[in-house]
């Protein structure tokens, strides 16, 4: 049996995240963080299969953080008000989400990031 796709949201603001978390976790497993410090931790403890980024938290995003998701195979989905700054921040092009989102385009482009990638076995 194949696990649900894990989805780390890193999103400072608890209503977005909360509205995000609803919309995801009928069919994912969800763990929202609201720092990059907090992500990265997870990121390094395997197991993550897409990230949904926010570009605008508060103390930044840490340099290690898209260098470690791209590492450990991890998709990245950018979530900014400002697509200019995602690009600058990743430097490479990236799916994105622009802010406000319709929660069908976030579903939308969350199943066709995971639909590229190849489905996981469960880990003993």
């Amino acid at each position: 049996m194949i696990e649900p796709s894990h989805i780390l949201v890193v999103e400072d603001d608890s209503l977005v995240s909360e509205v995000i978390q609803a919309a995801l976790d009928d069919v994912y497993r969800v763990t929202v963080v609201d720092s990059a410090t907090a992500a990265l931790d997870l990121l390094r403890q395997g197991g993550i299969t897409l990230m949904l980024l926010d570009c605008t938290l508060p103390g930044g995003v840490d340099d290690n953080l898209l260098p470690e998701a791209d590492g450990r195979g991890t998709a990245v989905i950018m979530m900014s008000g400002d697509p200019g700054r995602m690009d600058a921040l990743s430097g490479q092009p990236r799916p994105f989400v622009l802010k406000p989102f319709t929660l069908g385009g976030l579903l939308a482009t969350v199943e066709q990031v995971l639909g590229t990638m190849p489905a996981r076995e469960p880990q003993s």
